[in-house]
């Protein structure tokens, strides 16, 4: 199975503006403030990107080769 890649491109933008701008600006009807606490909506955070970034190196029980040195952890274990 050969698996062809093209190039991935992607731009990010920053925007610096006045706070004078900013102030005029109407925010999302929808967006609340939230009532978790900093902490809490960090550690949430951190923990959604460890396995996003975990699940990136994902590999089904076919594809592992026999590595006695290694350890694995299964995903569920990482959601739990």
């Amino acid at each position: 199975m050969n698996i062809v890649r093209t190039p991935s491109v992607a731009q990010i933008g920053i925007s610096v503006e006045l706070l004078d701008s900013l102030a005029q600006q109407t925010p999302v009807g929808s967006a609340a403030v939230s009532s978790v606490d900093s902490f809490t909506q960090f550690t949430q955070k951190m923990l959604d990107n460890f396995y996003n970034f975990a699940s990136s190196f994902a590999l089904s029980q076919a594809q592992m080769t026999p590595n006695p040195s290694e350890m694995f952890i299964p995903a569920n274990v990482v959601l739990k």
